[in-house]
């Protein structure tokens, strides 16, 4: 993927967020439920076939929407997907926040495995499209799926930063964990709920060797 595709991706989609009624700021249920079929259909769409193989007329026809109604909203495919990826970061934040209530100590390896368990259960329940996720395919996902979990879990290192006093800057830190739970999940291919609750035991388990590692001591006289 090229730098402008990236920018192009990652821009935010401004006439999306302008849209109101009765000068209020406040969003026409229409627009909402308009928005949420368009978003419901990519996501649809991404379960059979690459994101660079998907058309905005082929989106259209599957949401029995006009090209006209989608371009109203979005500027173009690119637009949609990131309005998507805000979704799924809005649904992670929110999954997160509510284990964190019972986590009333603000203990930073119970953080970590909220995070993990809020991760691996968007996966699994959007797993045939995660899969797809890669290097040879739907590099145009590869970039917001991956920044989306980066920007995650940086926040989680930055909070913890003087209690953990991880070795390594934040971001760096962030993107090894990420790239780390990703690869063990692509490659788990787990398919069954027997298969996941594996996969979720021992993903904890590695978290573990992870937290308790030397990557997360304080290096004396360094």
């Amino acid at each position: 993927m090229t730098e402008t595709e990236r920018c192009k991706l990652m821009n935010t989609n401004t006439d999306v967020l302008s849209e109101t009624k009765n000068g209020k700021g406040h969003q026409d249920l229409r627009v909402l439920k308009t928005r949420k079929n368009l978003k419901s259909t990519l996501r649809q769409l991404l379960t059979v076939k690459p994101f660079e193989k998907i058309t905005v007329k082929e989106i259209c026809e599957e949401a029995l929407t006009s090209r006209i109604t989608f371009y109203n909203y979005y500027s173009d495919k690119y637009a949609l997907l990131e309005d998507l990826f805000r979704d799924m970061n809005e649904e992670l934040d929110e999954a997160f926040e509510k284990r964190q209530k019972d986590n009333v100590d603000d203990d930073p390896v119970t953080s970590y495995e909220n995070l993990l368990d809020c991760f691996l259960a968007q996966y699994f329940s959007l797993k045939d499209i995660a899969r797809q996720v890669n290097l040879e395919q739907n590099t145009f996902l590869l970039y917001p799926y991956y920044h989306y979990m980066v920007d995650n879990t940086t926040r989680l290192v930055e909070h913890y930063f003087n209690r953990l006093k991880p070795n390594y800057p934040p971001e760096q830190l962030s993107s090894f964990i990420v790239m780390g739970i990703y690869g063990y999940l692509h490659f788990s291919g787990a398919n069954t709920p027997e298969e996941e609750r594996l996969v979720t035991r021992n993903a904890h388990h590695l978290l573990s060797d992870l937290l308790n590692s030397d990557i997360f001591r304080k290096v004396t006289g360094a």
